[in-house]
């Protein structure tokens, strides 16, 4: 996929109005109370037993705002990753579908016979995504740009974005999917951890790897101790990342991603040993912030923010979803210093521009247990007019199975959907189209007790959790089944 597009000059970013649908909306109020109750303990009868009691779920007929289907609609729960939907329309209406994050670098001096008569500055715009070979072609630009070398020093400053150290304290912190975020993001702020199995023990490396290019980091470093548990240690150490592994945990070789807790000298680090293949050499970076007088010299700019949303609703990256929800807060104005209050202004957006409220969300990746959101809140706000433009194009297709497991021949009917997954949690919402006529609809469940009750040493995989989330998921595809029959 063509993620980028590149500048090595300042160019303006193009800007587009989205239209703007009316920006309130009423609680949908039942109707045909009888008929509507019938059919919610009809469909009530397809849940399963173990779930019952902590499922949430709520069907809407977007056109006239009835809400056909539903059973302990108000309970509000864990979304999980349900959240992203709610943060991909914020995003796109706050930004804009054309935003594009930048990441930029400065001059305080002018460019003399190859060296910069000052300091260099990389500078981040919140970008996700950047990858190491993107970041090797800003560092060709640079060359390309006649910059040879520096008479002053080199920073790095990622100051765009709060510097928060886990998306959720409550994760084992090894996992890469709960890294760090900072307005210089890499990889997703994950290392690669490999390791190999030789004569005289193993071979441990860390590196930011890319297609083209694979520069190992030394910022960080690990170790392999004679332990049984835990098998991955963490400390921080004069600003420097140490791991440690346990080495009956190894086998005979393997690799895996590990977060980065200290992603501004990550890049820095990265971006100087792929300067110096271009032909740029620089000082180890130190951190600052770009001064007022710098000169921008060469940038790299991300995909448009509708890419961005449809990558991220389709492969559900957390820290993708955290930098477009704090991007869009600061947007608006506010300067969140937390997940929590970011999420906050997401809420309080949504009140104002979906017509929801009580919404309670922590974060905007649903990597927590702490929001909640109810099914009829959730379907509500998918049902709004700006919510219906704002994922158009951008949820991925949700293939419907029969009661045996296989794909069904559905004619003419579309469901387009977002998963949300924790240990115990389980979120299902989106749209529902057949015969011209779209449906919203949330199915949220959660096993809180369970959640707690999970050892430290088990919640990346704890025990019951596959099998509770297999129970989930076929009540339900037995749901849309439902559904289906029920607006045939």
């Amino acid at each position: 996929m063509d993620r980028r597009h590149f500048l090595a000059s300042v160019a303006a970013l193009p800007s587009l109005a989205w239209a703007s649908p009316p920006s309130t909306a009423t609680r949908p109020v039942l109707r045909n109370a009888v008929a509507l109750k019938g059919l919610a303990l009809s469909s009530a009868r397809l849940l399963d037993p173990a779930l019952s009691n902590i499922t949430g779920y709520a069907f809407f007929d977007v056109e006239t705002g009835e809400m056909l289907d539903s059973y302990q609609p108000d309970l509000a729960l864990p979304p999980a990753s349900v959240t992203k939907t709610i943060t991909a329309i914020y995003a796109r209406h706050v930004l804009g579908p054309d935003y594009r994050f930048v990441t930029r670098l400065f001059a305080t001096g002018p460019i003399v016979d190859g060296l910069v008569q000052g300091d260099l500055y990389l500078v981040g715009g919140g970008d996700p995504a950047l990858d190491t070979d993107e970041l090797a072609e800003l560092a060709k630009a640079a060359v390309s740009a006649g910059v040879r070398g520096v008479t002053g020093r080199f920073f790095v400053d990622g100051s765009g974005l709060p510097e928060i150290s886990e998306i959720d304290p409550s994760q084992p912190d090894y996992l890469g999917y709960n890294p760090s975020i900072s307005g210089l993001n890499l990889n997703f702020n994950r290392v690669y951890f490999e390791w190999k199995q030789t004569s005289a023990g193993y071979d441990l490396s860390l590196d930011a790897r890319g297609i083209h290019n694979k520069p190992l980091v030394r910022w960080m470093d690990i170790s392999a101790e004679n332990r049984g548990a835990p098998v991955f240690k963490h400390t921080l150490a004069n600003g420097h990342d140490r791991w440690s592994v346990a080495q009956s945990a190894l086998g005979n070789g393997g690799g895996r991603w590990l977060p980065v807790r200290q992603p501004a000298d990550y890049v820095g680090e990265v971006f100087q040993t792929l300067a110096a293949v271009a032909g740029l050499k620089l000082p180890a970076h130190k951190h600052g912030k770009v001064p007022s007088n710098a000169s921008e010299f060469a940038r790299f700019e991300s995909n448009h923010m509708d890419e961005v949303l449809r990558w991220v609703l389709k492969y559900s990256n957390n820290l993708t979803a955290e930098c477009i929800g704090l991007t869009a807060s600061q947007k608006l104005g506010g300067r969140p210093l937390t997940l929590a209050s970011s999420a906050g202004a997401m809420g309080r957006w949504a009140q104002s521009k979906l017509g929801v409220s009580g919404v309670n969300f922590r974060n905007h990746s649903g990597l927590t247990d702490q929001s909640r959101v109810s099914a009829a809140q959730m379907a509500e706000m998918l049902a709004h007019s700006r919510s219906q433009a704002g994922l158009n194009g951008l949820l991925k297709p949700f293939n419907l199975v029969d009661r045996s497991g296989n794909s069904m021949n559905v004619g003419d009917v579309s469901v387009r959907a977002k998963t949300g997954t924790l240990n115990f949690t389980r979120g299902l919402a989106g749209y529902l189209e057949k015969g011209g006529r779209k449906y919203s609809f949330a199915i949220l469940s959660a096993d809180l007790s369970a959640r707690a009750n999970i050892p430290l040493a088990q919640r990346e995989r704890p025990r019951g959790a596959k099998t509770w989330g297999g129970k989930a998921k076929r009540q339900e595809q037995a749901l849309l089944r439902h559904w289906l029959e029920m607006v045939s």
